[in-house]
């Protein structure tokens, strides 16, 4: 695919890059993706016409339809959790528009990328295939000047800050903003929202999602300067750090530099588990990317193998299926499942290598699908910490399973969900598991659905709920829930509103009596879904 730089100047460009990029890449890397997506593909013109709306009549949007959102917990490792944010999607658009009109700002005010020193999301937007940041800087381009550097230094520091994106200050924030771009219609925004979402605090950005990532950025450029200006050998992706010196003297003088330069700037603070100071030797026997780094055991050669190849694949891209033919033929060179019940074997999983194993499951021989899946459901204990990994991958072969394995995924999954395992107590899990029942057309799955509507308070989960009995033909239920309508949450709301379709005339009457209460957005998700109604196509989360 050739790259074609996208020129974000004006704000109409900006919400309609936003509202692709949504489209094609989903709006976090955390949560599954909202149904809205679909309608924003469908109704792209009507989306943007009213992302464009709000820009001109911002107040009164905020206040005639506000920005909804949830925060759910997400699992980290085996003991830890962190907190990520769904915003309402079609504010979750906006919000990202309105950053990336000053992406141009923000990406001239950090430290220049050619320097090859901080390599994360360097904003390059592509109208090719509405990616925003740039590919050639990230997480492998930042181990590798790694290693470089410490082949040329004595010792390396290693050390990330402490809960970075919720401890990061709107104040501060807004000063660093103010110094970016001379915008301030857009700062004003920003803060408003950001507001919105904290919940009245000063702090936080909402994990997740692209206009979060760049916002963080130009936080950090600040500190990013001061440790270049005293010749501190760095570089840095997010919130890790990798720092270079000479001498134990010289590291830990830097270790206090970078504590003292985070803590009085930014009032973040580094993790102490995880600050370590190792000899380059030490450093680069333990990175996964590094020659120095050659397993004795060919079992753990071929780990390091596989973790080193790219599985990225475009279905959009003008030769998707000589790309996917030459995926495929990469992954024949590895025992995928050898590697991976080798590491479910184990007490603790090396959570990136299995999490490239269970991904690459989706493009392997259907029979080994099938083999490997039932391996899965054996084993979701272990593979407690990339939980959402495993649900992604039944969504996304559950076609490719044949019915006797589709009815082993259903039951155990349908087993933890209506016996409140801890597994599916993470409620980001939770939100996972359903997706994957959503398949499952059964009184059996159709009842423990409607038992955990009635015991959970998670707006998110609700709203997929009513929408999975809506696909599944629940009638009884859904038209039940209509009388509910004034005292439902805005999102249940909303998928109250597509599942009357389901309903024929009885929901054609329903809707004329709410319809002079919908928002803007609320009546281009009707006329989405009466579009859905007359093709005869069912709706799908």
């Amino acid at each position: 695919m050739v790259n074609k730089k996208a020129k974000l100047n004006d704000i109409k460009k900006c919400m309609l890059f936003a509202l692709e990029n949504v489209i094609r890449y989903g709006d976090t890397d955390i949560f599954p993706y909202p149904l809205e997506r679909h309608i924003f593909k469908d109704k792209k013109e009507d989306t943007t016409n009213l992302l464009n709306e709000i820009y001109a009549n911002f107040e009164n949007f905020t206040t005639q339809m506000p920005a909804e959102h949830e925060k759910l917990l997400n699992a980290v490792g085996y003991t830890g959790f962190r907190q990520g944010t769904q915003i309402d999607p079609i504010w979750n658009v906006y919000l990202l528009g309105i950053v990336l009109s000053i992406g141009t700002d923000i990406e001239k005010a950090r430290v220049a990328k050619t320097k090859d020193i901080i390599f994360s999301y360097r904003f390059s937007p592509d109208e090719s295939d509405y990616a925003i940041f740039d590919r050639d800087y990230g997480w492998l381009s930042f181990q590798k000047k790694s290693i470089k550097l410490a082949k040329k230094n004595k010792f390396v520091l290693t050390c990330d800050i402490s809960d970075f994106y919720h401890r990061i200050y709107h104040h501060r924030l807004e000063v660093a903003l103010k110094k970016a771009t001379k915008k301030s219609n857009i700062i004003h925004q920003i803060k408003y929202i950001l507001n919105g979402l904290s919940k009245g605090v000063s702090y936080g950005l909402p994990v997740g999602g692209p206009a979060a990532r760049l916002l963080s950025e130009l936080l950090l450029n600040r500190v990013d300067r001061l440790l270049l200006s005293k010749k501190i050998k760095l570089c840095r992706f997010v919130d890790d750090y990798h720092i270079f010196g000479d001498s134990k003297e010289e590291i830990y003088g830097n270790l206090v530099y970078i504590s003292e330069a985070l803590l009085n700037n930014e009032g973040l603070s580094l993790q102490k588990n995880k600050t370590r100071v190792l000899t380059s030797s030490e450093f680069l026997e333990t990175s996964t990317f590094s020659e120095d780094n050659i397993p004795e055991n060919r079992e753990e050669r071929e780990k390091r193998d596989f973790i080193r190849i790219h599985l990225h694949y475009d279905p959009y891209s003008d030769t998707a299926e000589e790309d996917y033919e030459a995926l495929c033929q990469e992954l024949n060179k590895f025992d995928i499942i050898g590697m991976l019940t080798s590491e479910m074997q184990k007490t603790r999983i090396a959570e990136g290598l299995t999490r490239k194993l269970i991904k690459a499951i989706a493009h392997l021989d259907t029979t080994i699908k099938n083999q490997a899946v039932l391996s899965l459901l054996e084993n979701f204990h272990v593979l407690y910490p990339i939980f959402p990994t495993v649900m992604l991958l039944l969504i996304s072969i559950v076609d490719d399973l044949s019915s006797d394995t589709k009815q082993k995924v259903f039951k155990s999954i349908g087993e933890m969900v209506e016996t409140k395992s801890y597994l599916c107590k993470v409620p980001v899990n939770l939100a996972f598991a359903i997706r994957v029942l959503s398949f499952d057309n059964s009184e059996e799955t159709d009842s423990i659905l409607i038992n955990l509507f009635s015991e959970t308070t998670s707006m998110m989960i609700k709203r997929d709920i009513i929408l999975i009995l809506a696909q599944h033909n629940a009638d009884y239920w859904i038209s039940d829930q209509l009388k509910r309508f004034s005292v439902a949450t805005p999102w249940e709301k909303r998928s109250l509103l597509i599942s009357s379709y389901i309903l024929e005339d009885e929901g054609r009457e329903w809707r004329k009596r709410v319809k002079s209460g919908l928002s803007r957005f609320d009546e281009v998700v009707i006329s989405w879904a009466s579009e859905q109604k007359e093709i005869g196509k069912i709706i799908r989360l």
